[in-house]
């Protein structure tokens, strides 16, 4: 039996399927006890479509609980409220956060939005920087 920090869910707006290893795949051929990891880069949600990157553990590091227990951790913005401006996927829900980057897109913490490259694609559903608005 998998443990929860090799099964994966999908954090696409609306989805929520989970990626157990101990059941496969069907549509995307994936043979049972393939973990998340061996799946290959161009697989896709069988629900949504999102990418590999759309997906997170339900559990350990990376995961979206950890995910949250990392932001209560963090200092609160003062009063003053944060400057950092935060942007949207119009397509799939995805929110930009110039704090974090895409390290899995080669774009460092730090980088603002209109940093981005002209090509930039959501990690999630693809669409391109003109599919965001600001959060």
């Amino acid at each position: 039996m998998a443990q929860l920090e090799e099964i994966y869910q999908c954090q696409t707006v609306n989805c929520g399927y989970v990626y157990d290893p101990d059941r496969g795949e069907r549509k995307g051929k994936i043979k049972k006890g393939t973990a998340f990891a061996d799946i290959p880069d161009d697989w896709r949600c069988p629900v949504r479509g999102a990418t590999k990157a759309a997906f997170k553990p339900l559990t350990g590091p990376g995961s979206v609980r950890d995910s949250h227990a990392k932001s209560d951790d963090q200092p609160q913005p003062s009063s003053g409220g944060s400057t950092v401006k935060k942007y949207r996927c119009l397509v799939c829900g995805y929110e930009y956060d110039p704090d974090l980057g895409d390290p899995a897109g080669g774009i460092e913490p730090g980088t603002s939005f209109d940093d981005l490259p002209d090509d930039w694609l959501c990690p999630v559903c693809g669409a391109g920087k003109d599919e965001f608005e600001e959060a």
